[in-house]
């Protein structure tokens, strides 16, 4: 199963009046699985409508876009080729939609850290304790266009983005351990 497309779970979520965006929405999935272990899809889905901006009813195809995320989320996060994906908007969004997302994505993962029940306790490595450090400093960020290399804004996104992507794996692996199959000598 593959990630649904950024646009539509964005615009899954706001015909039903949420005022979380995609990126947020994932990043929430994501922190809460890496802190708990486990996701309640109802209890996520309430979390993401909790504050609606309509009477709208959240349609059933709106539902099954984010079972899609549930389902792949699951299976990407504990997948051992590393092959986890974030849902941010796309590569030929502008840079500032691009960081905008990853700073929600960011804010939405510290969130589902404490909504899974996060404690300091939990966190056993300096490298952990930094990441979740570093998260919430990303989740502050915005753009400002001081750089006019391209190329160079571009390259240092990616490099962001690849830190937290890798950061959310190491961070699961720590909480969350997979339990290593008998080796047969």
């Amino acid at each position: 199963m593959d990630m649904p497309a950024y646009t539509q779970v964005d615009e899954a979520l706001f015909a039903g009046g949420s005022v979380v965006c995609a990126a947020e929405c994932h990043g929430v999935l994501c922190g809460i699985l890496c802190s708990s272990g486990s996701s309640d899809m109802q209890r996520w889905v309430r979390h993401l409508f909790e504050a609606r901006t309509t009477d709208r009813d959240i349609t059933a195809d709106a539902l099954k876009l984010l079972h899609e995320v549930h389902q792949c989320t699951l299976t990407e996060i504990n997948h051992e080729t590393l092959g986890f994906t974030m849902l941010l908007p796309d590569q030929a969004e502008s840079m500032d939609v691009r960081i905008s997302g990853l700073a929600d994505w960011c804010s939405g993962f510290s969130l589902g850290l404490i909504m899974g029940g996060l404690n300091d306790k939990m966190l056993v490595s300096d490298d952990v304790r930094e990441f979740v450090e570093d998260v919430q400093y990303i989740s502050d960020a915005s753009f400002t266009e001081v750089d006019s290399n391209p190329d160079q804004s571009e390259k240092s996104f990616t490099e962001i983005e690849e830190y937290v992507r890798m950061g959310v794996l190491l961070l699961n692996e720590e909480l969350q351990p997979v339990s290593q199959k008998p080796t047969i000598h």
